[in-house]
C-alpha cells in the first residue's frame, strides 16, 4: 500500500481479502483458508473476514457455521505481528458473529460476549489507538487521511457492537444460485455482482463458489471448488479490467485459499495499475514486483 497514492479513497483501493479468514485447520467442509492472518498477509491479503462464536468453556473462537477452530487470540497476536511487519499497511477486519445457522428444524446461535472481545482487542491491537473511526462518509476518506491519522486500521462491524468498531456501507453479496454454478458459468456472473448491487461504501467481491444442495456443483467442500475454478479466475480479473464502471466499483476481492500461491493475490493487486492508483513514478517498480 505504500506504492498507493495519498489521495485515493480507500474503498478505490483494489485489495485481496480473504474468505471466512479463521478457518484454517477445521474439517473440509468448513475449511476455507490453510494459512494463518499472518500468512495471508505475506501473501497480500489486507482484508479479513472473521467470524467468531464461543466455546462451552467460555473462549471466543474462530468458527464457520456450527464448526469451531482455533481461539481469537491467536489471530489478534498475527494482526499485531502484522502491523509491526507492515508499518504502511492499512487494514480492514470484518469481525463479528457468525450468523445463526439451521439444520432441518435446528437452529444454531453464535454468542460473543461483548466485554470479552473489546477486554481481547485491546490487550492485543489496541484499538483506542489503532481503529480509524474519525469519519462521517467512508467514500471520502482516503489512504492518506488513514495514513497521516497514525491509525492502522478499520474495524467493521454492522452492530458496531464493539469499542471503535464501525458500521459503514459493507456491501457482501452472494447468491447462493450463483455462486453454485459450473465454473465456466460461475465466473461469467461474478462480475455483474457490481451491476446488481449498489457499491456505496466497501464492496466485497466474493469470487469462491459455494456447494450446496440443489446446485450444480453440488455438495463440495471449499477445497475441491477452489481446484475447480482457478483456471477460470482469469475471466473475472480481465471482466474487471475491460468493464469501465466494474473497474471503478473493483474494491475488496475475496477468495478461499488465498496462501495456495500468488496467483489470485498478484492478479487482484494489478487493478490498481489500471485504476491509475498508484504513484506515478513507481508504477514500474510496483508492478516489478508483483
Amino acid at each position: 500500500m505504500s506504492y498507493i497514492k495519498d489521495d485515493v479513497p480507500i474503498t478505490k483501493v483494489v485489495m485481496p481479502g480473504s474468505h471466512n479468514s479463521g478457518t484454517r485447520k477445521m474439517i473440509s467442509i468448513a475449511c476455507c483458508q490453510d494459512g494463518t492472518a499472518y500468512e495471508q498477509f505475506a501473501y497480500g491479503v489486507r482484508s479479513f473476514c472473521i467470524k467468531l462464536n464461543t466455546t462451552k468453556f467460555g473462549n471466543i473462537v474462530q468458527s464457520h457455521a456450527v464448526i469451531k477452530g482455533d481461539r481469537f487470540e491467536e489471530m489478534l497476536k498475527d494482526i499485531r505481528q502484522m502491523m509491526i511487519d507492515g508499518p504502511n499497511e492499512v487494514f480492514i477486519f470484518e469481525i463479528r458473529e457468525y450468523d445463526d445457522s439451521q439444520f432441518g428444524p435446528f437452529i444454531f446461535k453464535s454468542h460473543v460476549d461483548t466485554a470479552k472481545m473489546n477486554e481481547l482487542m485491546e490487550k492485543y491491537i489496541e484499538p483506542s489507538k489503532y481503529a480509524f473511526t474519525d469519519f462521517d462518509d467512508i467514500n471520502k476518506v482516503t489512504i492518506g487521511d488513514i495514513r497521516n491519522s497514525g491509525k492502522r486500521y478499520i474495524l467493521y462491524n454492522y452492530k458496531a457492537e464493539y469499542a471503535y468498531s464501525v458500521n459503514i456501507p459493507f456491501v457482501n453479496p452472494w447468491d447462493p444460485v450463483m455462486h453454485g454454478q459450473k465454473p465456466e458459468k460461475f465466473v461469467r456472473d461474478v462480475p455483474l455482482m457490481y451491476d446488481k448491487h449498489k457499491s456505496d461504501g466497501f464492496f466485497s467481491l466474493q469470487i469462491q463458489p459455494t456447494g450446496s444442495p440443489g446446485t450444480q456443483v453440488g455438495i463440495k467442500s471449499p477445497r475441491k471448488l477452489d481446484d475447480m475454478v482457478r483456471p477460470h479466475l482469469k475471466y473475472i480479473y480481465d471482466a474487471i479490467r475491460n468493464t469501465p464502471r466494474y473497474l471503478d466499483r473493483a474494491n475488496i476481492i475475496a477468495g478461499d485459499f488465498m496462501t495456495r500461491d500468488y496467483e489470485k493475490s498478484r492478479e487482484i493487486i494489478k487493478l490498481n495499475l489500471d485504476k491509475n492508483n498508484v504513484i506515478e513514478d513507481k508504477r514500474d517498480e510496483f508492478e516489478q514486483n508483483l
